[in-house]
């Protein structure tokens, strides 16, 4: 594709965009994510099954019994799962991470650092479980617990201010663009429309 045909496509591609309406974006967006984490689930999972498929036939050919694909399963595992994760909350399948998620500033730090600090932490207590009879891991998840907490804390006491703060911003605000209709009340303040790019202050 040359230069005009590929300006002409992303000029048609904007039209097109700023020419729909929120429930479609929204639709389109929820899509391209739902696509990609399924792919993420299915790489992993066949990557991993490629792995134990190697590592049971070295036990058979050679004794090697200790399962190394644990490492593997764990380590891309953080990101699997996060990715997911993710995915839910932005996707409303879950109610309660969609409402952690919607807090301002800390809802997406917060469902962060829980699910890493599950994840991690199962991953320590395991390898404390099969290489050592010292409880080592539960200083981790007791130090660790600790800013977690803190982080939890904080999240409550700022959330519900800063929630209530937003409302009446938005009260104040331009609800709809008068130029294509899109919904700008997740925008407070906003200057220009992100979907057709008017001025709102006209």
């Amino acid at each position: 594709m040359n230069q005009k045909g590929l300006t002409g496509y992303q000029e048609g591609s904007m039209k097109q965009k700023a020419g729909a309406s929120p429930e479609q974006l929204k639709g389109s967006y929820h899509s391209i994510a739902r696509i990609s984490t399924v792919l993420h689930l299915y790489l992993y999972i066949a990557v991993m099954g490629l792995l134990i498929l190697i590592w049971s036939l070295t036990v058979m050919a050679r004794g090697l019994i200790f399962f190394w694909p644990f490492f593997a399963i764990f380590g891309w595992g953080f990101a699997c799962g996060y990715h997911i994760i993710l995915y839910l909350s932005y996707s409303d399948k879950i109610p309660f991470l969609s409402k952690i998620r919607e807090r301002p500033y800390l809802g997406v730090s917060l469902i962060t650092h829980g699910w890493f600090y599950f994840s991690i932490n199962l991953y320590l207590v395991v390898l404390n479980i099969l290489f050592s009879s010292f409880p080592w891991s539960a200083f981790v998840i007791i130090g660790w617990g600790i800013a977690f907490g803190i982080h939890v804390i904080i999240f409550s006491l700022t959330g519900t201010q800063n929630q209530k703060q937003i409302e009446k911003i938005e009260i104040n605000t331009t609800n709809y663009c008068h130029t294509c209709g899109a919904e700008l009340a997740n925008r407070p303040g906003a200057k220009f429309c992100a979907f057709c790019g008017i001025n709102l202050q006209d």
